[in-house]
């Protein structure tokens, strides 16, 4: 994975890691007393819901960004297998819907037809998909008014299998992805416009999927506009 972790020092991406680590310990407990409904705030009930959902995607968060330090960090390749990316995908929505919920977004998936596997490693897709969905669900909730839908797709291509996450989104295109790309180090917010933070979760899914030859980039899909990537089916050779 040529140059993925030029600029970042071993220090900063150990530290990284020892803080995401760390969180993991606060977060889990946090969702497992919200599923007891243990959690009560000033003499008030809390929402258990909410507290369970926030803490259980921040905890499949830490874990994809662990997996995308580590891979900067050691600038290795996952190793990759044959995978099915039209099952991968309703795991994924399945790991997404009750984040989707709470935003009120409407969480579709768009499987047209029978798709071969992919060459691909299922774990880290997995991890770049859903820490893509989180951050996509949560910008669309941002975006204007009305009924908000975020669509999980797969499309065939003359280059290879197409999967990503798609919505109406105000700004995202390729101009803007290359300098979130290029601003990522040393801009709070990247990708204004997007997202309000630091789009940590882009450039982690963008890091994995790297890891397996591919990368992260703006496409079209039935009308909506998101981020995807290009998967190569398993009895092809692949390109590098």
């Amino acid at each position: 994975m040529a140059n993925a972790s030029e600029g970042a020092g071993g220090d900063v991406d150990s530290l990284l890691l020892s803080v995401a680590e760390q969180l993991k310990i606060p977060l889990t407990v946090i969702a497992r007393q919200a599923e007891l409904g243990h959690m009560t705030g000033d003499g008030t009930l809390v929402d258990a819901s909410t507290i369970r959902v926030q803490a259980d995607a921040a905890l499949q968060l830490v874990d994809s960004y662990l997996l995308g330090i580590r891979l900067l960090r050691e600038q290795t390749e996952l190793p990759l297998e044959p995978v099915s990316v039209s099952s991968l995908l309703v795991d994924v929505a399945h790991s997404l819907e009750r984040f989707a919920e709470q935003y009120r977004v409407q969480l579709e998936v768009s499987i047209a037809g029978k798709y071969q596997p992919v060459m691909a490693h299922q774990q880290g897709l997995k991890a770049a998909l859903v820490s893509l969905g989180f951050a996509l669900v949560e910008a669309q909730a941002a975006q204007g008014t009305g009924a908000k839908r975020v669509t999980l797709a797969i499309h065939r291509t003359p280059h290879g299998l197409v999967t990503g996450i798609y919505g109406q989104y105000e700004e995202l295109a390729a101009k803007q992805w290359r300098r979130a790309l290029q601003l990522q180090t040393s801009a709070s917010q990247p990708f204004h416009g997007l997202l309000a933070g630091s789009a940590a979760g882009l450039f982690v899914a963008d890091a994995i999927l790297r890891s397996m030859h591919s990368h992260l980039r703006p496409g079209r899909f039935a009308g909506q506009q998101g981020l995807a990537t290009t998967l190569q089916p398993s009895q092809q050779l692949r390109f590098v």
